[in-house]
């Protein structure tokens, strides 16, 4: 038997020496882990250190930067942005929902419960409301509320309001573009998008860390072919003789037909892109180039331009238009609105005759017809730089019926944009040539560089510059005593037009709704050379329905505008001397009259004539009995002369021009 004694003062200081050691152990151990964490976190990428380091004390918000301008021809602003300020919240700061949102309700004008239920809302960015003026966003800074904080953003501003609204689209709260120029351009348009970085200070202020230069590339200002006065002219009278005549929509157009240019693009009704959300969606959109429809009479003169062109008729050719009425071998009757019997086709264009037209085109044939059809641009995209244009409805000639080829003579059975007739016409107003249409002149970046210039396109030559003036001849008959257009007759300047009336086609069940009309007038001046075409067209008139009652008018008093504005010279015999001459020289070509060419003599000197843009042909008929020597250089039309035009000369002088192919 063991006995063993123990010692108490010796077990507590055993046991005060154990728990000496496990603290110490304890306290190396913590110490090796906070070393090794350090270790780690500098061994670590400096971006991701970063961002661990930032993130408890900034805030990603995304803000739309500034845009550029957009500007008409001119340099008159139509596009502008402009600082605003936008409140929002981070709700964990706000010590009392209610009482926040009842003094913001007061200012803000927004109920007080919709302004808690956002605060309620369990995150940490709430926007309160965006877009506020300077007065506001001041009254709600002087409240000095915890949790309620502004930023501030730009707003685009549209300083014309309704002007050319339907051109320039419209761009959303946050920048985004939503149609028209602004969505065409929007990649020049948009100087830069990134999220903004904003840091919170000391006292949980945000303010805005500097951009990222790098990321900002070149934009620039978008300068518009419009020219503001004229897009003004056609507005105001498209807008006056739709609500004269209660009708349901309407286009004006006008265009420079030398260089494809337009001047003006109205719609009605248009919307105010100020305030965009108050429109209905169908008012956006621009009907020049979106809405379908069958052209009617004006196309007729298509078919007369088609026939000319290919030797299929002479002007002076008599065509029987049967009394007025005409039935075709499948039983089809064709009706004039008057009874005519023999008429040519300047008489056929003049008083709009279908049967006429319909028997000039079955002598044309239809394969002649579908190809001249197709370099007029039928059937295809005009290429204008504008969003949503649509190509039109032209079935191929292998699947036309047999009364496809009269009725599209006359303007049925083929859909058409109102821009695309415009350039027909402005090819046969400027000598042949189908040119590219544009609504943007150039784009100019902020330190002055040229970012984009448009490029002069010549896309095809539909006829010959003879069938061009031979067409202008015949439709200046249009307005004149007898024609379909009287009322589109400017004494200051000559024009040359053609009137539409066509019923609208039911999309529904086929065929055409009844007592639903499309009126139209399509025309350019002066005349014999044009400085503007101009199409107007009026969907569904009431009263009155026929395009050279509703439209022609109207086409007139933009176009009387237009001109004055533009300082063209009013039209008389004195500056219409060398005119006159080519266009003589034209319709002998075509065995319409004998050959009288004209030159001003005064005294005993002659006045040398202007030769630019007139073929090697024109110049040798005009100079004919010119008793002086002629010298030419290359090919295709004249560009340049010497002496210039209107200088004196003697008998025996020398003059020299140059000529350049165009297509």
């Amino acid at each position: 038997m063991s006995v063993r004694f123990t010692n108490p003062a010796l077990e507590r200081k055993a046991k005060a020496e154990k728990r000496l050691r496990i603290f110490y152990f304890g306290l190396c151990f913590g110490y090796l882990i906070v070393v090794g964490k350090a270790v780690t976190l500098m061994s670590q990428d400096n971006q991701k250190l970063e961002k661990i380091a930032m993130s408890q004390y900034r805030a990603a918000i995304q803000k739309f930067s500034d845009r550029s301008r957009v500007l008409d021809r001119k340099g008159q602003e139509f596009a502008i942005s402009t600082p605003t300020w936008s409140f929002y919240s981070d709700p964990r700061e706000i010590k009392n929902f209610s009482e926040t949102a009842s003094l913001l309700a007061g200012v803000l004008n927004i109920p007080k419960e919709t302004l808690e239920q956002k605060f309620k809302e369990k995150r940490k960015f709430v926007w309160i409301k965006r877009r506020v003026d300077a007065t506001t966003m001041e009254k709600i800074n002087q409240l000095n509320l915890n949790g309620i904080y502004s930023i501030k953003e730009n707003m685009r501003l549209y300083p014309h309001g309704e002007l050319a609204g339907s051109v320039m689209g419209a761009v959303g709260i946050d920048s985004q573009a939503l149609g028209g120029i602004e969505l065409a351009y929007d990649s020049y348009l948009m100087l830069n998008q990134e999220p903004g970085m904003y840091l919170r200070d000391a006292r949980g202020q945000l303010y805005l860390a500097p951009p990222n230069l790098e990321s900002i590339s070149p934009k620039g200002d978008v300068y518009l072919t419009i020219d503001k006065n004229i897009q003004f002219f056609a507005e105001e009278a498209l807008k006056r003789a739709a609500r004269t005549y209660s009708a349901k929509a309407g286009v004006a157009l006008i265009m420079d037909p030398e260089t494809g240019d337009i001047m003006a693009m109205a719609n009605y009704p248009s919307f105010n892109p100020n305030q965009f959300e108050k429109a209905d969606f169908n008012v956006w959109r621009n009907r020049a180039v979106t809405d379908l429809y069958e052209p009617g009479s004006t196309f007729k003169v298509i078919v007369a331009a088609a026939a000319l062109d290919h030797r299929s008729i002479k002007l002076d050719e008599k065509f029987n238009c049967e009394r007025g009425s005409f039935v075709l071998e499948d039983g089809e009757a064709i009706h004039d609105h008057d009874p005519y019997g023999l008429l040519n086709i300047s008489d056929i264009i003049k008083v709009s005759s279908n049967i006429g037209i319909y028997k000039v085109s079955q002598r044309l044939g239809r394969e002649k017809f579908y190809q001249t059809i197709k370099d007029f641009g039928f059937g295809s995209k005009t290429g204008v730089d504008f969003p949503g244009e649509i190509a039109g409805i032209l079935r191929p000639v292998q699947k036309w019926r047999p009364i496809e080829a009269g009725t599209i003579s006359f303007g049925q059975g083929i859909g058409v944009t109102s821009l695309q007739i415009l350039s027909a016409f402005s090819a046969i107003a400027n000598g042949g040539l189908r040119v590219q249409p544009h609504l943007v002149e150039k784009i100019v970046s902020k330190n002055g560089e040229t970012l984009y210039q448009k490029e002069h396109r010549v896309l095809a030559r539909p006829i010959q510059e003879e069938t061009a003036q031979i067409l202008t001849q015949i439709l200046k008959s249009v307005v004149a005593k007898g024609g379909t257009a009287p009322l589109a007759t400017i004494e200051e300047y000559p024009v040359a037009g053609k009137t539409g009336t066509s019923q609208k086609v039911d999309p529904k069940r086929g065929g055409y709704l009844e007592g639903k009309y499309i009126a139209s007038f399509v025309g350019y001046a002066p005349a014999d050379h044009p400085k503007l075409v101009a199409l107007v067209l009026l969907d569904e008139p009431q009263g009155y329905y026929y395009g050279g009652i509703v439209a022609a008018p109207v086409f007139k008093e933009i176009m009387l505008k237009s001109l004055n504005y533009l300082g063209v010279p009013p039209q008389g015999t004195s500056s219409e001397v060398l005119v006159a001459s080519k266009q003589q020289s034209s319709l002998s070509h075509f065995g319409f009259m004998k050959t009288t060419t004209e030159i001003k003599k005064e005294g005993n000197y002659f006045k040398v004539p202007d030769f630019r843009g007139v073929s090697l042909r024109q110049v040798l008929k005009t100079a004919g009995d010119f008793p002086v020597a002629m010298e030419f250089k290359g090919r295709g039309e004249a560009i340049s002369q010497s002496p210039a035009p209107g200088t004196l000369v003697a008998a025996g002088s020398k003059i020299y021009v140059e000529f350049k192919p165009l297509y």
